[in-house]
């Protein structure tokens, strides 16, 4: 999936002198060979760090970076044709926010748990909007002012695991007055690759961190019961037969017992 989303960027529709790619392998396997057929046309820099989860390994890019916006992706991320384009295009449109990021696409031909995972991340993504403003951007479509980030301290490299370092880092940007916006135009496939039990341990993971989210700004709302209806029909309507409402259904309940159960389990462990 590196391979994909490198030639994904490779094949974007601008001028790829504007832009540099950083791959951070984050104490795995050797994947010089992942970049190795792009590499000429534009610049890459591949950087090694021991597993350190991706937080750090982010910090360790932006550090890196010499341009003044950086873009996230994940290594399953897969931009759509115009995700350059539609990105460059925002941001020269909305210079004065401080981030900007996309939404998660998916297809019908895809497995129901990366469908319904989509679903559920583009549910929250809307759920923090208002107009042109958010509150909420996951790092697998988003990007930053380097200086903002610089000027909060970066990541929090205490999340070790995929789950709650990006809204941390959300939430202290707009503490200090900051400004976030989606755009329905940068669209990326993520979690291409979802089983039923890797969509377990991710929803058991953002459980763990939205506990020490709580924990730390007790300020944030929490889900009221309207919230949790919204969320069941809004995500239900998009499946148009009887046997993917009732699967859709089944996960969603999955991934909030999961994400409860995590956050339970962070709490016992303090």
């Amino acid at each position: 999936m590196l391979s994909q989303c490198i030639e994904s960027l490779s094949q974007q529709s601008s001028d790829n002198q504007c832009f540099e790619l950083i791959v951070i392998n984050d104490g795995g396997r050797d994947i010089a060979s992942d970049i190795g057929s792009v590499s000429h046309r534009f610049h890459v820099q591949m950087l090694d760090q021991d597993h350190k989860g991706p937080a750090a390994a982010r910090n360790l890019g932006i550090t890196k970076a010499k341009g003044e916006i950086i873009i996230f992706l994940d290594d399953d991320s897969l931009p759509t044709e115009n995700w350059l384009s539609a990105t460059i295009k925002a941001w020269e449109t909305y210079s004065d926010f401080d981030g900007i990021g996309g939404y998660i696409a998916s297809e019908q031909t895809d497995s129901i748990y990366c469908r319904v995972n989509s679903d559920y991340f583009n549910w929250y993504l809307e759920q923090h909007q208002s107009g042109d403003h958010c509150t909420f951007l996951v790092t697998c479509n988003a990007g930053y002012n380097k200086a903002v980030l610089e000027k909060i301290g970066l990541f929090d490299d205490r999340y070790k695991k995929a789950s709650g370092e990006d809204r941390d880092l959300n939430i202290r940007i707009l503490k200090m007055g900051g400004r976030l916006r989606l755009d329905k135009n940068i669209l990326v496939y993520h979690d291409r690759d979802l089983t039923f039990w890797s969509f377990v341990r991710k929803n058991y993971n953002y459980g763990k961190a939205a506990f020490e989210i709580y924990r730390r700004y007790p300020e944030q709302e929490r889900f009221s019961t309207g919230d949790y209806i919204h969320f069941y029909s809004s995500i239900l309507g998009k499946y148009s037969t009887y046997k993917e409402k009732i699967l859709a259904f089944l996960l969603l309940t999955v991934s909030q017992v999961c994400t409860i159960i995590g956050y339970h389990r962070a709490k016992l462990l303090l």
